[in-house]
């Protein structure tokens, strides 16, 4: 699998609130899992300073980032987590959770490109199965607009390769939705390799971390020197 190919994803074109949406979210969480991103999530806040400010780009219904946000800061510690996406559908329970661990939650019903054009600055940014849906012209315009915005960024995509696709062959052994079998498929085929992220950054004064995270992940991380 030598070149990034993208295609559609079909959660992307359902309305929230779809049965179809639903059921594939709920496979989200369960492969968030699967997939060790709650884990490495949850390693990887603990590692930084609290935050005062965190944006998840591509949020969705917030769910997975929150329980992350919940683990490594489990006595209140909070601050302002902002879920960022062009249709949010983050629930009452996300949101109460959150501010009864001392968050306040700011959900952004915005573009991304639109959202981090606005002069802001949060101590971190992150992306969880985001980034692999654009183009890599677009790509490096939204790793662009967020270095200005951040002094660390953090990602978690999906890992192109054989032993990816190997991994959505066997969903059908979690009884799957349909939908995510299609956009599993598709996910890993967008997804990264080597040092694509990197190549992508605006690199001066920054430096950046990308490798393999087992066993079907990628994982980017860039930080201001």
């Amino acid at each position: 699998m030598n070149a990034r190919r993208l295609t559609p994803e079909l959660l992307d074109a359902l309305p929230p609130d779809a049965p179809e949406a639903r059921a594939s979210r709920r496979d989200l969480r369960a492969l968030n899992a699967v997939m060790g991103h709650r884990r490495a999530w949850t390693r990887w806040l603990r590692s930084e300073p609290r935050p005062r400010a965190i944006a998840e780009l591509g949020a969705g219904d917030g769910a997975a980032f929150a329980e992350q946000l919940l683990a490594a800061f489990p006595q209140g510690e909070g601050g302002t987590v902002f879920l960022v996406d062009r249709a949010p559908c983050v629930s009452a329970e996300t949101r109460g959770a959150l501010m009864r661990a001392g968050w306040r939650v700011e959900v952004e019903a915005a573009d991304v490109f639109e959202w981090l054009a606005v002069s802001r600055e949060v101590d971190a940014v992150c992306a969880n199965l985001f980034l692999h849906h654009f183009t890599d012209d677009a790509l490096a315009r939204l790793l662009a607009a967020a270095a200005r915005c951040t002094a660390t960024f953090a990602a978690l995509e999906p890992r192109r390769g054989w032993a990816s696709l190997a991994g959505v062959a066997a969903l059908p052994l979690m009884d799957a939705h349909p939908v995510t079998l299609h956009d599993a498929r598709v996910s890993v085929e967008a997804g990264f390799r080597g040092s694509e992220l990197s190549a992508l950054w605006p690199r001066e004064g920054w430096r950046c971390e990308e490798r393999r995270a087992f066993p079907f992940s990628h994982w980017f991380c860039a930080r201001r020197r």
